[in-house]
């Protein structure tokens, strides 16, 4: 009988496991890595928030401007 993927998942889960026993430096630098690319996830994240943040103001910004040269307005300030 031939095994199923879950026999064969747990075989090779722990002969990933045992390697990274006999291996320190490897578990570290998969550690290192997870680490660093939720750090550069979370950067990306309160990068698009600021960004967002800026285009709101600036469209704020150009609709007021907008609403201040509609041509009905310009002949009542002159």
């Amino acid at each position: 009988m031939n095994p199923g993927a879950v026999e064969e998942g747990a075989k090779v889960a722990s002969g990933v496991v045992e390697g990274l026993k006999s291996q320190p430096l490897s578990l570290a630098l998969i550690v290192v890595n997870l680490t660093f690319i939720g750090f550069m996830g979370w950067i990306a994240h309160e990068f698009n928030q600021r960004t967002t943040h800026q285009y709101e103001v600036k469209d704020q910004l150009i609709a007021k401007l907008l609403d201040q040269c509609k041509p009905g307005q310009q002949s009542q300030q002159q």
